[in-house]
């Protein structure tokens, strides 16, 4: 879709700072009004070191696939020297990743088609490892490096582990609440919100604990299901899930969506301390 389908829709975007402008300038080119709230950012691991050796790894050809899920990971790759290995390749979990990988000079091989989750990139990479075996006889570490964020979820590891490979876990960077800022997030939150983006269990969590009262009928869009149930489980609904799991899947979801009703605005999250589950492969 293109076009103005979103006109006069103020839409909260509350992701990184870096991230949401990519995302205004698409609501922009919908004819909508972004409102940009960045509640999370990113911040290079407490411990440097266990990247940088696994990088040094990664440059002498010990593993046959480098695997990024997530456009902040391939931005903190960047950041650490990652170059492209002959004979090796790079899995991006969705287009937002690869773009970012390509900035950083690094081209994916593979991406999954349609489901941008980690579960998802993990399936294609277990198939990929599938169809070629090893043939080294002293090769029996881990063939996939993943560079993820610290505290990231299980799935794709598990999506690998069912075809009997394994993949060496580093941290890549960490994902941080920003600065409180009560008062400008008081003013963005009350200026007749239409729409929140969410589009990570990261965002998530801060809604629930900055954002209360959300702006009663703001339509919460989830990016896909893992976002979803981590809204759901802090005590916020989701009122639509993107069937693609992209910024314009989110925005398609949005446009094709029949009116709000005026009346059921968004129940407070209960009061606990539960983290947020991890959606960190919806961060295509």
């Amino acid at each position: 879709m293109s076009g103005a389908e979103l006109a006069g829709l103020r839409i909260l975007i509350p992701r990184s700072a870096d991230a949401a402008r990519a995302t205004a300038r698409e609501v922009r080119e919908r004819g909508g009004i972004p409102v940009v709230l960045p509640l999370i950012g990113s911040a290079p691991p407490l411990d440097p070191a266990p990247l940088g050796a696994a990088l040094d790894a990664w440059h002498r050809g010990a593993y046959a696939w480098l695997a990024v899920t997530s456009a902040a990971g391939a931005s903190s790759l960047r950041a650490a020297g990652a170059r492209s290995v002959p004979g090796s390749r790079i899995a991006a979990v969705g287009p937002a990743t690869a773009l970012a990988l390509a900035e950083a000079g690094l081209t994916a091989d593979l991406v999954p088609e349609q489901e941008f989750t980690g579960a998802a990139l993990g399936g294609a990479l277990a198939a990929a490892l599938s169809r070629a075996p090893v043939t080294e006889p002293d090769a029996s570490g881990p063939r996939v490096l993943l560079p993820v964020a610290a505290g990231a979820g299980t799935e794709f590891e598990a999506a690998l582990a069912a075809v009997g490979e394994r993949a060496h876990r580093v941290t890549a960077y960490r994902t941080v609440p920003t600065a409180r800022h009560a008062e400008a997030e008081r003013a963005a939150l009350d200026s007749g919100i239409d729409a929140i983006l969410v589009t990570s269990g990261s965002v998530a969590r801060e809604l629930a604990v900055r954002c209360q009262p959300l702006p009663p009928g703001a339509r919460l869009v989830a990016i896909g299901e893992p976002t979803a149930r981590a809204l759901a489980e802090l005590g916020l609904r989701p009122d639509l899930v993107a069937e693609t799991h992209t910024v314009a899947g989110m925005l398609d979801a949005l446009a094709l969506a029949p009116p709000s009703p005026d009346a059921d605005p968004h129940p407070a999250p209960p009061q606990h301390s539960t983290p947020a589950p991890d959606s960190r492969g919806a961060h295509a």
